[in-house]
C-alpha cells in the first residue's frame, strides 16, 4: 500500500505542477482543459487505488481452507467406528 501511496502522490503532484505552469505559458482556455483532464485522472486514480486496496485486503484476510479438510475427515472416522 505504501508504493500505491507514493504513486498516487506523484501523479497528483505532477498534475498540480502542470496546472501551475500552463497558465503562464498559454491562454485562459487551455488551463480549463487541463483542469478537466486532471479531475478525470484523479477520479480514475482514486478508483484504481480503491480496487487494488480492496483486492490486497481481501487476500490478506482470506482463509487458506486447510482447517476445513481436517474437520471433514474427523466425522467420517467417528461414523465408521460406530
Amino acid at each position: 500500500i505504501l508504493s500505491f501511496s507514493f504513486r498516487l502522490f506523484g501523479n497528483i503532484f505532477a498534475g498540480e505542477v502542470v496546472l501551475l505552469v500552463i497558465p503562464f505559458l498559454l491562454s485562459f482556455l487551455v488551463p480549463l482543459i487541463f483542469m478537466g483532464l486532471e479531475t478525470f485522472v484523479g477520479l480514475i486514480q482514486a478508483f484504481i487505488f480503491a480496487v487494488l486496496t480492496l483486492a490486497f485486503m481481501s487476500l490478506a484476510v482470506a482463509s487458506h481452507g486447510g482447517e476445513e479438510h481436517e474437520h471433514s475427515k474427523a466425522p467420517e472416522a467417528h461414523s465408521s467406528a460406530a
